[in-house]
């Protein structure tokens, strides 16, 4: 299976990975064909892009964690959200005992990545336009532990991390919806706004809840960079807590790789390159090297376009060099069908150009 975008899939694709809705339930099932009624079906209520088969791709990814604890985790941070932003007399019990049970949940999600021998993140979680805050608030979590895991934190700090994670953003229920959905780019003034999120979701989460200053400071510093560049002005990157470095690269990664009413997502691995070329100026540098080291921007199925014109079809990881895999040629240089195969490990004089959606 790979990723297309829903407006260049045709008949020919069936669907790879079950879509969801709002609430968790199966709307499409994994082997559905993808004809034209459901495509502009799935446009309608926002989703951007599909995990398709085809013959070129019939091997199946695996999420880092299972679908349905994806799904309640958004589920959970739906729920605060709307806490929030919908308060009622008894809203600082009401947040907390939503609180308690998204615990839960995040505990369920680290017993998972705690069970795996070697994680690797070749899925992209596919957002909707409607649920883009939700999502992404669990996405950052997930890339935060996976960071974590990684830098050897034990599992007190890991929990306290995907909490601080998975509320960075509940700032941003603060915020005008106008400006959220806007489908163009920001003026300096909305930006400006934009900004206030990182304040407001500090003071929201200082005197409605009581959650420690570690967990809660992270949703007031994301946003700094190691230049002393972003915001607040007033911060210093020497003083920000190490949760706030972490999720200030989950948030980075999983931004820029989703589609946004103002602009489509950009490839993996032009993130990624963008993400190593920052350490030092944006990032924290070894942190930086960490982040990069659990994501294959080529998973096994990505049709890619070599630097000599030819074609093929990612069969194989060679270990932790994502960027020079197996590759199965389909069409070479001259657009001509072809079968062969290249490894990228071996053959130094080729590289992958881009990732393709079609032939």
């Amino acid at each position: 299976m790979r990723i297309m975008d829903l407006t260049k899939v045709t008949e020919d694709y069936t669907l790879a990975v079950p879509i969801f809705s709002d609430q968790g339930k199966i709307l499409l099932s994994k082997g559905v064909p993808l004809k034209p009624s459901l495509v502009a079906k799935l446009l309608e209520i926002g989703h951007t892009k599909v995990y398709i088969q085809d013959e070129f791709s019939q091997e199946e990814l695996e999420d880092i964690i299972k679908p349905e604890v994806r799904q309640k985790a958004i589920g959970h941070i739906r729920k605060l959200a709307s806490t929030v932003k919908h308060p009622k007399k008894d809203l600082k019990d009401g947040f907390n005992g939503d609180l308690t049970m998204a615990k839960a949940t995040i505990s369920t999600v680290i017993d998972e990545l705690f069970s795996k021998k070697d994680i690797v993140i070749e899925l992209l979680d596919l957002k909707t336009i409607e649920g883009y805050i939700y999502e992404h608030s669990v996405n950052v979590m997930i890339h935060s532990l996976v960071l974590g895991t990684t830098l050897g934190l034990n599992r007190s700090d890991l929990e306290k991390l995907a909490l601080a994670a998975a509320l960075h953003d509940i700032g941003m229920m603060f915020i005008p919806e106008e400006i959220l959905r806007k489908n163009s780019p920001l003026t300096p003034e909305e930006l400006k706004i934009i900004e206030t999120h990182t304040t407001k979701g500090y003071e929201f989460l200082k005197t409605k809840t009581e959650l420690s200053p570690i967990v809660r400071v992270a949703s007031l510093q994301h946003h700094k960079r190691y230049n002393n560049s972003g915001y607040p002005k007033d911060i210093s990157y020497a003083d920000t807590h190490i949760f706030s470095k972490i999720i200030a690269l989950a948030d980075t990664f999983d931004a820029m790789t989703s589609d946004r009413p103002y602009r489509r997502a950009t490839p993996v691995s032009e993130v990624l390159e963008f993400i190593m070329g920052s350490g030092g100026t944006l990032f924290d540098p070894t942190l930086t090297k960490a982040f990069i080291y659990n994501i294959n921007p080529y998973p096994i199925n990505s049709l890619v376009k070599l630097s000599d014109g030819s074609v093929g079809i990612v069969k194989r990881i060679n270990g932790r060099f994502f960027t020079r895999p197996v590759v199965q040629l389909i069409i070479d240089s001259n657009k001509k069908t072809i079968s062969g195969i290249v490894d990228l490990l071996e053959n130094n004089t080729l590289v992958i150009n881009e990732t393709l959606q079609k032939i």
